[in-house]
């Protein structure tokens, strides 16, 4: 890489860590009232949960900053840190859903197999931005939005909840639709931002298919019968 590649690398997205900080503001206003603000009454398996992904975002925060001062060595370190929370997000995002559908009852009716459902789709793509974020790890330009298609997924739930501190946003349908277009709108943002300087890159071409059809999906999700049957499956299974 030729030392103008290099400077021309090192301006992308020089105020990253600015927005995931205002998305760590969101998310804990609207996990507030069900988690940060319950700290001392919260079992162990929300503690994890909440935990792992609160670290996942404070990652999102420090590797930019690391990067754009010249930090390699400790951003590459931090990055391997990820090798091991990235699973235990993973295991501990599947074990919020079994408990959710082993306390249905807690849920109003059918609600659980919708929420189950954006569950099992959010973090597999999570996921899916991740590896694709550490196999082009080496291409700044694709490997920076991988990664910033990874704070999506934990978005979306956040605004939801936080939404409907406007009183117009009366129901969870309607707060959690808004929460899809919410994500969908700051995706269609950023690909007119990479238009405006020259190339759409394909990671967020492929977020918003994914979160398009998602957020489709996800209001009829809770009619399907087998998505049901697997779902009643899913909490019977004994780990």
């Amino acid at each position: 890489m030729t030392s103008t590649n290099a400077s021309k690398s090192r301006t992308v997205y020089p105020f990253a860590s600015l927005y995931f900080i205002l998305a760590l503001v969101v998310i804990a206003i609207g996990f507030f009232p069900s988690y940060f603000g319950r700290l001392s009454t919260t079992d162990v398996a929300h503690h994890l949960h909440g935990i792992t992904a609160t670290l996942w975002i404070l990652l999102l925060i420090i590797q930019p900053y690391l990067y754009h001062s010249g930090n390699l060595k400790w951003h590459r370190a931090l990055g391997k840190v990820t090798y091991i929370l990235v699973p235990l997000i993973f295991v501990s995002g599947l074990n919020m859903i079994y408990l959710m559908l082993v306390n249905m009852e807690n849920y109003p009716p059918i609600i659980p197999y919708q929420l189950a459902f954006i569950d099992f789709t959010l973090l597999p793509l999570f996921i899916l931005f991740y590896v694709l974020a550490i196999v082009n790890r080496k291409n700044i330009q694709l490997h920076a939005r991988y990664m910033v298609c990874t704070i999506m997924g934990p978005l979306i739930p956040a605004l939801t909840r936080m939404l409907f501190i406007i009183p117009y946003i009366n129901s969870f349908d309607k707060s959690l639709n808004i929460s899809y277009a919410i994500c969908e709108i700051i995706i269609l943002i950023l690909i007119n931002d990479d238009k405006r300087t020259g190339k759409i890159h394909r990671p967020y071409i492929l977020a918003l298919v994914v979160f398009v059809a998602d957020h489709l999906l996800m209001n009829f999700a809770s009619q399907w019968s087998w998505w049901r049957l697997w779902m009643d499956a899913f909490a019977n299974w004994q780990f």
